[in-house]
């Protein structure tokens, strides 16, 4: 019974406080909401009606006379409100380029495994024309030749001789001159 007649006190107090706490909140609110509205910016007009439901709860603030002290409260909460958004820009701005960033990376992993691909294509090709209309024998010499072996490096590989090698390596420059000119 003892702890009762101690605990509905506490319990009294917490609740003012709470009271309290949500009231600071909903003048704060209502500052804010004000200063929002003494902005010219159109947008932040918007934002006050949807937040409010149409229903003005605070009371407008009039802008003190002009004087040579500190700043008038109004002209500070605009300032405030102002610096405010301009963080939440600059942040959003931030993870912007931050997911700009990734993507460049991605794609610029996509471009070098495309420049592998397209050289093991070339590469290919070359096979393909060299062979073409050629010996299976000297296949590979002639794709060796192109990329300018010399001729006993062509030999040795193919299992040539190097008059055969200097002959390849001799048709190639032909060609290469030929379809040149």
């Amino acid at each position: 019974m003892n702890l009762r007649v101690l605990l509905v006190p506490v319990v009294l107090i917490l609740l003012a406080y709470i009271v309290w706490q949500l009231l600071l909140a909903l003048r704060e609110r209502r500052a804010a909401a004000a200063a929002r509205r003494a902005l010219p910016d159109e947008a932040g007009s918007a934002e006050d009606s949807a937040d409010d439901d149409g229903f003005d709860y605070a009371p407008a603030l009039r802008a003190a006379p002009a004087e040579d002290g500190p700043p008038a409260a109004a002209e500070k909460a605009p300032a405030a409100a102002e610096s405010f958004q301009l963080e939440l820009d600059v942040q959003q701005l931030r993870r912007d380029v931050l997911r700009l960033q990734a993507e460049e990376q991605a794609r610029r992993q996509e471009v070098i495994a495309l420049n592998e691909q397209v050289q093991a294509l070339r590469e290919q090709v070359e096979g393909l024309q060299a062979g073409h209309g050629v010996s299976p024998e000297y296949n590979e010499a002639l794709v060796l030749a192109r990329r300018d072996y010399d001729a006993a490096a062509i030999a040795d590989r193919c299992g040539i001789s190097v008059s055969e090698a200097e002959l390849v390596r001799s048709m190639t420059r032909r060609d290469d001159r030929g379809g040149e000119g």
